[in-house]
């Protein structure tokens, strides 16, 4: 009962997961994978994210004194539902606030982002191997009018969501047991085909304008080690991620200053006192950009992660 009163005091304080300056919303590639266990299970999810957007890039160049700030924080809760060993369902809610001070203007949007379903499907678990293919569909629910106050439409990449039907999907290869006992390894793939708002803008004057955020591929090598000792089990974990975008699309144009290719090395610590609860402390730090022009971009993350188990004690029954 306590940790569950921790979590409803979490979600009721925090705000969770603004991407970059290119796109609008929750990042989802980070946080759909669904962990096995047992049959006819239910999970609760909930993690916050910060990032900082303060890094003025030119194609692979850093800039200095630039005199925006921007930020971003979120908080998402999601369901996990294992149907038996191979077949697990999810669905994922964020709230997204995003920020963004200039010299004569101060812009600020909250709302409920995107909602996300996602089905997982276990297909090889064999001689501590696992592969596992992912597949969602995002719904447009999050909020796409915010405006400034002196009532001017913000940047699509302010709004808490995107406005389109985007669809992702992902293959995670998980192998246990390498080299060392409890070190494991996994390889994933990630896919995002965002989907165009053909309304972005509408007025009762104004049809709006088409507007679309462009594609996503994320590919990342990971490493845990659990370490075991008498009040729970610790798990560091290490990653080397890598994110391409393609461009945005305005009027079914490529807008220019958009896409292009992200070099960041995630880690972080996770903790489980017992098999039911854990909390994972984490951060991301920027390695290499080559982007498309020039580009306000991610300075650093930093996150939290809690998860409880809800086990269904009726099949026991």
């Amino acid at each position: 009962m306590r940790f569950t009163i921790c979590l409803i005091i979490c979600f009721l304080n925090f705000q969770m997961f603004a991407q970059t300056c290119c796109s609008a919303g929750a990042p989802v590639s980070s946080f759909y994978g669904i962990q096995g266990g047992d049959e006819k299970t239910l999970t609760v999810n909930l993690a916050y994210e910060f990032k900082q957007i303060n890094l003025l890039i030119d194609q692979n160049e850093r800039l200095v004194n630039d005199p925006r700030t921007r930020f971003g924080q979120s908080l998402s809760a999601k369901v996990d539902y294992i149907l038996n060993s191979n077949w697990s369902f999810s669905a994922i809610l964020p709230i997204v606030q995003q920020t963004r001070k200039t010299i004569s203007a101060n812009e600020n949007s909250v709302g409920i982002g995107d909602l996300l379903f996602v089905s997982q499907y276990r297909f090889f678990h064999k001689y501590n191997y696992a592969i596992m293919f992912s597949a969602g569909l995002k719904l447009p629910s999050g909020k796409r009018n915010h405006r400034s106050e002196s009532s001017i439409f913000l940047s699509p990449d302010m709004q808490s969501g995107s406005g389109s039907f985007d669809w992702v999907a992902r293959i995670n290869l998980i192998k246990e047991h390498l080299f060392l006992p409890f070190l494991t390894s996994a390889v994933e793939v990630s896919y995002r085909n965002n989907g165009i708002n053909p309304t972005f803008g509408k007025t009762a004057n104004f049809n709006g304008r088409q507007f679309g955020f462009g594609d996503e591929w994320v590919s990342m090598v990971s490493f845990n080690y659990q370490w075991i000792t008498n009040k729970g089990i610790f798990i560091p974990d290490l990653s080397l991620r890598y994110r391409r975008s393609s461009q945005n699309i305005e009027q079914n144009v490529q807008a220019p200053n958009s896409g292009g290719n992200w070099w960041s090395l995630p880690f972080g610590i996770s903790f489980q006192p017992d098999q039911e609860k854990s909390i994972r402390l984490y951060t991301e730090l920027p390695l290499f950009q080559n982007l498309n022009g020039l580009q306000i971009t991610t300075s650093f993350t930093v996150g939290l992660q809690i998860k409880y188990i809800i086990i269904n004690k009726t099949k026991d029954i």
